[in-house]
């Protein structure tokens, strides 16, 4: 029961449902286009803060860093993560159960094997992009060395602000989840080598850049799109 609307759909690598699925139908045949971001560095990886997974159980505030062999949190809990770089490294960034995860001015970089991202369907998310830095703009960012089709995925049916760019290029955004998803954000943009959607989720992509102070990465706003000759 996933639907895809919008003004115009267009794919160069065909298309996977129903009628009832897309509006209007996409056209199949469009040509591709380069990856918008591909200039754009990664950050630099740093020491450990920690060298193993970390669990979080309790309310707790996240410094910036270097976090290898993942983080998982779980409970009823509030977590908060200070302004800065979250590099995930060999291990995965998950949320499960009813966890309530806040951040402004972060940026979420994966690396090395094992580093997805998993969102549980009762948690809670409202994260917002840097400002400034190696990392404006982008909320999100998988490294370019990762395996293919690393799997990111968005299950919460509360994470309806994700202000920024996802910019995956070699992995799959997932998105099963009942209730929008970033709806609330100004503007979201996704660029990834893949995106899935099961069930009924609603997914949007605003593009009301001029309503954020979180800058939008060049080559993102208006990609894509027609060229004119103006006046």
């Amino acid at each position: 029961s996933a639907s895809l609307t919008a003004s115009l759909i267009c794919s160069a690598g065909g298309k996977d449902g129903g009628k009832g699925n897309f509006s209007p139908e996409p056209l199949t045949d469009c040509p591709t286009f380069e990856d918008p971001l591909s200039a754009r560095p990664e950050p630099v990886v740093g020491g450990c803060l920690f060298p193993d997974r970390l669990d979080v159980t309790t309310n707790r505030t996240l410094e910036p860093g270097a976090y290898c062999g993942g983080v998982r949190m779980a409970g009823a809990i509030d977590v908060t993560l200070r302004p800065g770089v979250y590099v995930f490294k060999d291990g995965a960034f998950e949320v499960d159960g009813p966890v309530r995860l806040t951040g402004i001015d972060v940026g979420l970089f994966f690396t090395g094997a094992g580093a997805s991202l998993r969102f549980g369907q009762q948690s809670s998310i409202s994260l917002e992009a840097p400002r400034q830095g190696v990392m404006a703009g982008m909320l999100m960012f998988g490294s370019r060395s990762q395996p293919a089709s690393t799997k990111f995925e968005i299950l919460s049916d509360d994470a309806r602000n994700l202000l920024g760019t996802i910019y995956l290029p070699r992995g799959e955004v997932y998105i099963d989840a009942n209730q929008p998803i970033a709806d609330r954000s100004a503007y979201t943009a996704i660029v990834s080598r893949m995106m899935t959607m099961l069930g009924g989720p609603t997914l949007v992509l605003n593009t009301s850049y001029d309503l954020t102070d979180v800058p939008v990465p060049e080559g993102i706003r208006g990609a894509g799109q027609p060229i004119s000759l103006v006046k």
